[in-house]
């Protein structure tokens, strides 16, 4: 059996010089979709072509080791990817479900390979964070909240890229979610780096307010909504910390309980097809299209149940283009802008189950690292409220672009927790003195 390297001790001498390129490549992909969203591709492919070049993606060991440690949420997991596989080939398109099931596992496969790269060395992790910090900072932060609110000069060099017909609100409506997913890691990093960083870290945090709430739009909107839910899921973490386990279980089964109450209460103001040319729902929130488009969705899940309609695919259905009366609006633009209304309609509840049972097992395994005082996990955890947080109202769930935000992101605390385990083994196999 080949002798596992502790996290703090790679090789770094001798030709480390491309996987240092790796690393502040991870950090910076994120960012980088200020630029347009297929930019991030490049940047999360260079350090898996670099990993394979050199035999060390490690991807194979992660996944036995994460088997050995959380089998069920490995199962839990691999039965979800499977089942929606099953689906794909169920679908009223199949071509285009199984290309959206390909491009998903693909990129699940790519943040494992993301975070074992990173995870075999402090050094790698601490330049993906050092990139992420800067870049996100000067790119996302700065030329976004500049371009709004003090002048669009910097805008008009961006046209190049976007055309001459480019609107600085609507280009960068789609990142305001981004920079929301983004500021957990960024000040995670400020603290953990120390220096310059901390106040870089010190800044985002009003800059990244001012972008996703100041403006008062739709997506800006969402993206708090997610920067709420990443805070509440922390604080709800502490204070079962310090909870006796009955009343930690009961204060859980009360949240899950109000929480179904509260969906079960929307659906049912939801209006139903054809929708009223005048808002009739007793529903203040969310705004009336997005009301006709999840009632619409709520339609589809009980007509399929089951497998559902195929990922990706719910906008084929007849009369999901047809425009609702009084709005120059579909009833399913493009996609459901709900992950759970858009996995529920497309894979079936089953395939929702599936899925919500490995989040749900995910958050717990984060939950208890978290505990025991692994600040990489309380981490991962506010990133795992601001991304589904927002994405209850925002982006497909199928995004390419934005799974692989979240899968690039989620790397830089697994792999500080894969490697905090990996020194831990490796002190434990220290003889005594």
């Amino acid at each position: 059996m080949s002798k596992e390297v502790p996290f703090t001790a790679e090789r770094e001498n001798g030709n480390n010089r491309w996987t240092d390129v790796a690393s502040v490549s991870i950090g910076c992909a994120v960012p980088m979709v200020v630029f347009g969203r297929a930019s991030i591709v490049p940047f999360v492919a260079l350090p898996v072509i670099i990993g394979l070049c050199r035999s060390d993606t490690g991807f194979f060991r992660i996944i036995q080791e994460a088997f050995r440690r959380h089998r069920f949420l490995v199962m839990a997991v691999a039965a979800t990817i499977l089942y929606w596989l099953i689906s794909s080939v169920a679908s009223i398109d199949p071509v285009k479900s199984l290309s959206t099931w390909a491009r998903t596992a693909a990129i699940l496969a790519l943040g494992v390979m993301l975070t074992a790269f990173l995870s075999q060395s402090k050094r790698r992790v601490d330049l993906a964070l050092k990139s992420l910090t800067i870049s996100s900072f000067g790119l996302l932060l700065f030329y976004a909240v500049f371009s709004l609110y003090i002048h669009p000069a910097p805008f008009e060099l961006f046209r190049l890229i976007k055309g001459p017909n480019a609107i600085v609100l609507q280009t960068l409506k789609p990142y305001f979610s981004v920079s929301a997913c983004i500021l957990p890691i960024v000040v995670w990093a400020g603290f953990r780096l120390g220096s310059f960083h901390k106040w870089i870290a010190l800044f985002s945090i009003p800059l990244t307010f001012l972008l996703i709430y100041g403006k008062g739009v739709q997506p800006g909107l969402s993206a708090a909504f997610g920067v709420v839910a990443g805070f509440l899921l922390v604080v709800f973490f502490l204070g079962l910390k310090f909870l006796p386990t009955y009343l930690a279980r009961t204060l859980v089964l009360l949240i899950f309980c109000t929480a179904a109450a509260g969906g079960i209460y929307l659906i049912d103001g939801l209006p139903t097809p054809p929708a009223a040319a005048i808002p009739s729902s007793e529903l203040s929130f969310p705004d009336w299209h997005r009301q006709v488009i999840w009632g619409f969705t709520v339609e589809v899940i009980k007509s399929a149940p089951i497998l559902g309609v195929g990922p990706n695919a719910i906008n084929l259905l007849p009369g999901a283009n047809e425009l609702i009366p009084g709005m120059n609006q579909e009833y399913i633009p493009s996609h459901p802008h709900n992950w759970l209304l858009e996995i529920g309609a497309e894979t079936g509840l089953v395939g929702l189950v599936l899925f919500v049972t490995s989040l749900l097992t995910a958050l717990k395994t984060l939950a208890a690292l978290a505990i025991r005082q692994s600040a990489a996990a309380w981490v991962a955890t506010a990133l795992f409220g601001a991304f589904w947080g927002s994405s209850l109202a925002n982006f497909s769930i199928w995004s390419a672009w934005w799974l692989a935000v979240f899968a690039a992101l989620l790397s830089l605390p697994l792999a500080t927790m894969v490697g905090e385990n990996k020194k831990i083994g490796a002190s434990e196999m220290r003889p005594s003195c």
